[in-house]
C-alpha cells in the first residue's frame, strides 16, 4: 500500500504517506469544521463504481455508506479524499480531494475550507495542487473582513 500512495503522491514526505497509510488502517475521518457535525473529510478506499442512491458508492474509512456524486465519481480512487456533507440521512460527497491539498487545507481557516467546500452550491469535482494554488488567492480575498 505503502508504495501505491508513493506512486500517487510522489511529492509527499514519508512522513505524510506513513500518516495516510494510517488514516486508512484506523479507518479514521475528520471534521470539516470543528463546530459543525455536518461534512466530513474520509479516505476513499474503493473506486466508485456502483450505483447506489443517485451516484455511485464508494467503500471509504468512515462508518456510513457514502454516495460520490456522478461529476466527482470519476475521480474516485484508493487513497483521496472524499469531501462527504450530510443530508437527512444519506452522506454524499461532491468533492474529491488529494492528500496533499489535505493537508493543506487543514492548516487553513476552517470557516474558508467550510464555505467553499460545503456551503458552495457548486463545490469543484476534484481538487489538487494545481488547481488549489489557482482558487487560494480567491478563497483569501474572500476570508477578509475590512
Amino acid at each position: 500500500m505503502r508504495k501505491t500512495l508513493k506512486r500517487l503522491y510522489p511529492r509527499c514526505r514519508q512522513l505524510e504517506i506513513e500518516n495516510l497509510v494510517s488514516a486508512i488502517l484506523s479507518r479514521k475521518y475528520w471534521k470539516v469544521h470543528p463546530d459543525r457535525d455536518d461534512a466530513y473529510y474520509v479516505v476513499a478506499l474503493t473506486r466508485a463504481r456502483n450505483l447506489f442512491r443517485n451516484g455511485f458508492r464508494a467503500k471509504s474509512t468512515a462508518p456510513w455508506p457514502i454516495t460520490v456524486s456522478p461529476r466527482a465519481a470519476r475521480f474516485c480512487r484508493r487513497g483521496r479524499i472524499l469531501v462527504v456533507k450530510r443530508e437527512d440521512h444519506n452522506f454524499i460527497s461532491e468533492t474529491i480531494i488529494d492528500w496533499p491539498v489535505l493537508l493543506r487545507l487543514m492548516k487553513m481557516n476552517e470557516d474558508l475550507a467550510y464555505k467553499y467546500l460545503v456551503e458552495n452550491p457548486d463545490p469543484p469535482p476534484f481538487l489538487n495542487m494545481r488547481i488549489f494554488k489557482a482558487i487560494l488567492p480567491r478563497l483569501k480575498l474572500t476570508g477578509k473582513t475590512t
